[in-house]
């Protein structure tokens, strides 16, 4: 069907291809029909007239020479790949980094960089390696790391796409597979050494014991009976003769001996306790 200027009586295909493209933020510029189309939430509608760009406020009417592009204006997240660096020991570790960035400029972000993404992605990524080279590996695997360097230089790169950058973070930190089970069992070790120590400190303490223990019963004859009477078991019977206390053991209950040593020497007859 030819068109003759602007017609009330537009075919739908011709409105479907208005429409089409602008329900996304894209990077492709685009035509419209009458009128420039709406903004989707959370992105900003640019409008290039003459070559000039600016935001859209509001729908207008549209010319066959504007074109208009969306732009996101959401916070979204930049990963970096793992990138292998050697730490200040020179050992290689793979790092990883998250930068969470949001555009604040439609214009600048549309206009200035084909990639304005790529270009902070590259900033952090050149910093991240400086700050990790500088770096002890110990610092590194804790995530230690100073990332007052990583952050300035994501923050000069992002001004100038128009993004803004609220965090750079170190995501994931890898050492070597070899260097890795190194210092398990290191770890490993070094529980085990203090596992022995406990055992042996309280070996320690249960000799010191029992030393006390035994000095106090040399100095006291009767606490030393009383002992003995505590720790022989059920069933057992003794013989008194003389005021001398002493085991019969293998004997049932109600029996009656005489204890080995603890007899009276004029023989006489043990009393049966």
């Amino acid at each position: 069907m030819p068109r003759f200027g602007w017609s009330a009586h537009t075919p739908v295909a011709l409105l479907e291809h208005d429409a089409l493209g602008f329900g996304a933020a894209g990077d492709a510029w685009r035509p419209a029909l009458l009128r420039s189309p709406v903004a989707a939430p959370g992105t900003a509608m640019l409008r290039a007239r003459d070559g000039r760009v600016e935001v859209l406020t509001g729908r207008e009417l549209a010319r066959p020479s504007d074109r208009f592009r969306a732009v996101d204006l959401r916070r979204r997240l930049l990963t970096l790949a793992p990138q292998s660096i050697a730490v200040l020991e020179g050992v290689d570790v793979a790092v990883t980094a998250a930068i969470s960035v949001r555009t604040t400029d439609p214009v600048a972000f549309a206009t200035s960089a084909a990639d304005p993404d790529a270009e902070v992605y590259l900033a952090v990524q050149i910093a991240l390696r400086d700050a990790v080279a500088l770096a002890p590996l110990d610092a590194v695997l804790v995530r230690e790391l100073d990332m007052r360097g990583v952050v300035a230089a994501a923050h000069e790169a992002a001004a100038g796409v128009g993004l803004t950058v609220d965090s750079v973070v170190l995501k994931d930190v890898r050492a070597p597979r070899a260097l890795e089970a190194a210092r398990e069992e290191a770890v490993v070790v070094d529980l085990r050494s203090r596992i022995e120590l406990e055992r042996a400190r309280g070996e320690v303490k249960a000799t010191r014991a029992r030393l006390a223990s035994a000095q106090m019963l040399d100095r006291s004859p009767v606490l030393a009976r009383v002992r003995l009477l505590e720790a022989l078991p059920p069933g057992t019977s003794l013989t008194v003769a003389d005021g001398a206390l002493g085991p019969a053991w293998g004997l049932g209950r109600g029996g009656s001996a005489e204890a080995g040593g603890a007899e009276a020497s004029d023989g006489s007859d043990g009393a049966e306790d």
